[in-house]
Order: structure tokens, then C-alpha cells, then sequence
């Protein structure tokens, strides 16, 4: 839901949700560690970011036109840089735990952006008064 048409608000709350999005991917990737042949998931922000931005530019002047297929998706699955182990599996806990961890402070970033933003709509809102 847009409260605010800005777009670095939209940016943010896109950012928020992704992460959200991200964590329970995570999170579930950790809780099947032990299942075999299970293949990890995780969102690539850049290419969700990426084509959210190209479906929202200026020049796309009519909604039917077709965007570039670079063929990047947002959600990966796969052992890409992990090592699968024998029975199948595709999740290294550490590695996970750390991106969880690294996703957590990336979500506590942008909730921090959005509270600055906020903090200066509430001190123009004070001075115009």
C-alpha cells in the first residue's frame, strides 16, 4: 500500500518487503538443512529491484510494450556457491545463519531511512505551520 508517492519512499518499502520476503526463504532454508535433496532459495534484490524499476520508467509509454528479458529472476534456487552434500542437500547452515543475520541488518537499515525520512516530513510539516 503507497501512503506516501514519493520514490525513494516506494524504494523503501519495496527494500522492506523483499527482505521479508528474503527471511522466510532463509529461515526455511535453515530449518531444512537436514532434508535431503533440498535445494536452498534465496531473492536476488538487485534483479527485483532492477526489473521493478524498468516496469515503472518513463519511457514505457504504453503498458502492453514489452520489457528487455535478460533472463535474471528474482528467486534462486540451487547449490550455485554452495557445496551440495551426498544425500542431496544444497544448505550450509553457517553460510545461511550469516545471511540471515546480514539480511536482518539490511531490514534494520531501511526501517532506519524510513524513520529519518519521516523525521524531516514531521519538521517541514512543523515550520509551514
Amino acid at each position: 500500500m503507497e501512503i506516501i508517492k514519493d520514490p525513494v519512499f516506494q524504494l523503501l518499502e519495496r527494500g522492506l518487503d523483499l527482505s521479508l520476503v528474503r527471511q522466510n526463504l532463509l529461515v526455511n532454508n535453515v530449518a531444512n538443512v537436514e532434508t535431503p535433496n533440498y535445494e536452498r532459495q534465496d531473492v536476488n534484490f538487485e534483479a527485483y529491484l532492477r526489473k521493478s524499476e524498468e516496469r515503472e520508467n518513463l519511457w514505457l509509454t504504453h503498458p502492453r510494450h514489452l520489457l528487455p528479458d535478460n533472463g535474471e529472476t528474482s528467486l534462486t534456487k540451487g547449490a550455485e556457491e554452495y557445496a551440495v552434500r551426498q544425500d542431496g542437500g544444497g544448505v550450509d547452515v553457517e553460510k545461511e545463519m550469516t545471511l540471515v543475520l546480514e539480511n536482518s541488518i539490511y531490514y534494520q537499515t531501511l526501517t532506519r531511512m524510513i524513520s529519518e525520512k519521516f523525521g524531516l516530513l514531521e519538521t517541514v510539516i512543523k515550520e509551514v505551520r
